[in-house]
C-alpha cells in the first residue's frame, strides 16, 4: 500500500513539473512562410484597394496560462509594399506617403496586453509610421498552439484592426482615397523547445 502510494506521488509530481514547464513563457519568431501583413483602403469612394507587406520580421513572448504577459515587437519593411501595380507601389513609396527612403520601417511594440475572454486579447501599444508614433489598441484572435518535432512550438494570432492614415501624415493631399486604412494580419509563430 505504501510503495502505491509512493508511485502515485511520483506520478501527480512529475505531471505537475511537465505542466509547470509547459506554463512559461516562450520567446516565438514570427515565420514569413506562414504570415501575411495585407492593408486595404477604399478608392473613390467607390472600392478597395489591396495589397500587402512581402518582408517583415517580428517576435512574440507568449504563455498560454498568462496571456497578460504578452509581449509583441513586429516590423514591416515598407519599401516590400506589393499593390500588384510598379507604378503604384513607387507612390506608395514616395514621400507623399511612407517616404520609405527616410522611413523605411513600421513597427509596433506592445505596452500592456488584456485577456478578454477564450482566446481573444487586446493589445496596448505603440504604433509607428513615417516616423510618426501613436497609441493603439490592436484586437488579438489567439488561433492556438501546436507541437510539431521538426519545428517545435507553433502558434498562430489573427488580428483586423484601422488607422486614420493622416494622422500619420502619409497621403494628406489624397482625396481619391479614403482616411481609414484596414490592416489585417495573421502571424504564425514558431519557439524551437
Amino acid at each position: 500500500m505504501q510503495y502505491k502510494t509512493v508511485i502515485l506521488f511520483f506520478v501527480v509530481s512529475s505531471f505537475i513539473l511537465l505542466n509547470a514547464a509547459d506554463a512559461k513563457p516562450k520567446k516565438f519568431k514570427v515565420r514569413k512562410e506562414d504570415s501575411q501583413v495585407e492593408f486595404s483602403i477604399t478608392k473613390w469612394a467607390i472600392f478597395k484597394e489591396e495589397g500587402r507587406f512581402k518582408d517583415f520580421e517580428g517576435s512574440i513572448i507568449y504563455d498560454p496560462q498568462n496571456p497578460a504577459g504578452t509581449i509583441v515587437d513586429f516590423i514591416v519593411y515598407a519599401g516590400s509594399v506589393d499593390s500588384r501595380n510598379e507604378g503604384r507601389d513607387n507612390v506608395i513609396k514616395s514621400n507623399e506617403f511612407f517616404y520609405t527612403a527616410k522611413y523605411p520601417t513600421l513597427t509596433f511594440k506592445s505596452m500592456q496586453v488584456q485577456p478578454k475572454g477564450k482566446d481573444s486579447l487586446l493589445v496596448h501599444g505603440v504604433l509607428t509610421m513615417r516616423g510618426v508614433a501613436k497609441n493603439v489598441a490592436i484586437p488579438v484572435k489567439v488561433a492556438g498552439l501546436h507541437y510539431m518535432s521538426e519545428i517545435g512550438t507553433m502558434v498562430g494570432f489573427e488580428t483586423s484592426f484601422t488607422v486614420n492614415r493622416e494622422e500619420y501624415g502619409i497621403a494628406k493631399n489624397f482625396d481619391i482615397i479614403g482616411k481609414e486604412a484596414t490592416i489585417h494580419l495573421l502571424i504564425g509563430a514558431s519557439s524551437k523547445d
